[in-house]
């Protein structure tokens, strides 16, 4: 399969969503890639002001918008890809010359090989939904088809807005569970906290800073102190402390257990959509 060799490769984004806006404005803005390389895609043209005024184009002909690019993004539901992709097929050459790259989850290489029914190049992704403000991970499976070259080409492009991890395909879906979904959890317990710092008369004003900052600090720590993280637990708690009494109470209630069954069924619905294609 020909691919070009130059600096830059034409991009263009089927669907407008939230991955799509944080993905191609992102590019853009960190000037990764220039505004008039990227394309977005949408039938409804009342999705385009955001991208427009950074200078990325817009289209509502998928044909037109497909034929010089070289990496197609499928923003896209998972129940969609089916018929964006033999859209595509539609189109002569497209898969001799395109990358594709799909965010939409549980939705395996070899259904999407399936589908378009003739080699092609393929990217399947994990995204987290904090890469919309340039904070994400995105974790990274290429199928067989997929060059070496055009491989580092696509890491090195989105690891601008994103840290890339690549895994093996068959680690996609618990992936989800790891840092697909996870975002909700970390949100549920600050929710949580917060819901408890109400109860004991602080508001959630007063609350809500504090409760980030030391998350923020916890992260960092974890990140920055060389410790594990059963020594980070040790060096906060003090025998019969408050600390002790709190992992104690969540002991009690097995906290780590709800955390694995959590994420456990996030795999598993998972698993269940890609068994539902």
């Amino acid at each position: 399969m020909s691919r070009t060799s130059g600096r830059y490769k034409k991009l263009l984004f089927i669907g407008s969503g939230k991955i799509a806006s944080a993905v191609a404005c992102g590019l853009v803005s960190t000037k990764t890639i220039p505004s008039d390389y990227v394309t977005v895609y949408n039938r409804n043209s009342n999705k385009f002001s955001g991208f427009e005024k950074i200078g990325i184009k817009t289209s509502t002909d998928l044909r037109e918008a497909a034929l010089d690019a070289e990496i197609i993004f499928l923003a896209v539901k998972p129940n969609v890809v089916a018929s964006v992709l033999e859209q595509l097929a539609k189109i002569e050459g497209i898969f001799d010359k395109a990358t594709i790259v799909s965010f939409a989850a549980a939705v395996s290489i070899d259904y999407m090989e399936k589908v378009i029914g003739s080699p092609a190049s393929i990217i399947r992704t994990m995204p987290s939904t904090p890469i919309l403000i340039g904070e994400g991970v995105l974790a990274v499976s290429p199928n067989l088809n997929v060059s070496q070259r055009d491989f580092e080409f696509f890491c090195r492009l989105m690891s601008s807005i994103a840290h890339v991890t690549v895994i093996d395909e068959g680690l996609m879906n618990p992936i989800i569970s790891v840092q697909g979904s996870s975002p909700a959890y970390v949100y549920l317990f600050v929710k949580a906290m917060l819901d408890a710092a109400e109860e004991q008369g602080i508001d959630n004003r007063t609350a809500l800073p504090l409760i980030l900052k030391t998350i923020k600090g916890s992260v960092s720590m974890i990140e920055k102190s060389g410790s594990d993280i059963d020594t980070l637990i040790s060096n906060v708690t003090s025998p019969n402390g408050t600390t002790l009494a709190a992992l104690n109470s969540f002991a009690a209630d097995d906290f780590c257990g709800s955390v694995s069954r959590a994420m456990l069924a996030c795999t598993k619905r998972a698993d269940e959509i890609s068994s539902e294609m």
